[in-house]
């Protein structure tokens, strides 16, 4: 991917968190949410919303393109955790334009 399409993709969740009014929170890395429990949910966006900023800013250094990857896929994994976004919706959110 694009460092465009990276940012552009972060733009598209970043505006539904915005809406839907989730707050950017690191998840506890000790603990587990459940995606059935509404707390456990809310939880993963939390820290979906939080991965955001620190995959825009590794998406503009080249050295990254790991890191950004691995964020992102944690990001669109939590998306799919909680009932966001189909797979197949994360997939196309990731190809060429």
């Amino acid at each position: 991917m694009t460092t465009a399409k990276i940012l552009s993709v972060v733009a598209l969740y970043r505006a539904r968190f915005e809406k839907e009014g989730i707050p950017k929170i690191r998840m506890n890395p000790d603990t587990c949410p459940r995606s059935k429990d509404t707390g456990g949910k809310r939880e993963m966006l939390a820290h979906a919303h939080y991965l955001l900023d620190g995959i825009a800013k590794y998406a503009q250094d080249p050295e990254k393109v790991g890191k950004t990857g691995r964020h992102l896929g944690s990001a669109q994994m939590l998306l799919w955790c909680a009932g966001w976004y189909t797979l197949t919706e994360l997939m196309d959110h990731n190809r060429p334009d």
